[in-house]
């Protein structure tokens, strides 16, 4: 699969309402750096009279690694549970963080993306949507600056899974004609008109 100009990582709080799905307006997760996805399946062998007589293969999820060059406030709330809060500083400022506590709950997020692609010698953009999918907190790096600039950027990774639908919906891939074709596309996964 070609390399491609990722863009537009957003994600939307996943609601299920008695098995019908909806996502909460998407939100920007940041810019994009890199995403990859691993589908994972589930095997099972039947041998009967000495020899394989059945073979099955299922995909059941997957994995997601998400980098971006900074999750933003807002996508950091929704993925990890994370609160906001706000100190004073100083005389008469306000200054406001983010916070992590023991009773944080990370939440389940559709996640869309695209990028330009080239197939068959034609332009076109590549549209993935993830439908239901639960992101770890990612690490965070400091350091000293030493003898050359180096950029600590956050990576985040997550399982994924099939959703609550009657179909098990776990990803879709389009492929489109032009950016605003994928973005729509994306939207309508998420619900939007």
């Amino acid at each position: 699969m070609p390399t491609f100009d990722l863009r537009g990582i957003k994600i939307g709080k996943y609601i299920n309402t008695e098995g019908t799905i909806t996502y909460e307006t998407p939100i920007s997760m940041g810019d994009a750096m890199s995403v990859e996805l691993n589908l994972t399946a589930a095997e099972g062998r039947l041998y009967a009279e000495s020899r394989l007589a059945e073979y099955k293969k299922l995909i059941t999820g997957g994995t997601a690694s998400v980098g971006v060059k900074y999750i933003t406030d807002a996508a950091q709330k929704l993925l990890f549970g994370m609160s906001e809060n706000t100190r004073n500083v100083g005389t008469n400022t306000s200054q406001k963080s983010l916070k992590a506590t023991a009773k944080d709950i990370a939440k389940y997020v559709g996640m869309g993306f695209y990028a330009p692609d080239a197939i068959d010698g034609t332009d076109k953009y590549t549209a993935v949507f993830v439908h239901k999918v639960l992101f770890g907190a990612p690490s965070y790096v400091y350091a000293t600056k030493g003898d050359s600039i180096t950029f600590q950027t956050p990576t985040t990774t997550g399982e994924f899974l099939a959703d609550d639908s009657e179909d098990k919906n776990i990803m879709e891939i389009a492929t489109l004609a032009s950016e605003s074709d994928a973005v729509a596309w994306i939207n309508k996964c998420f619900g939007a008109s």
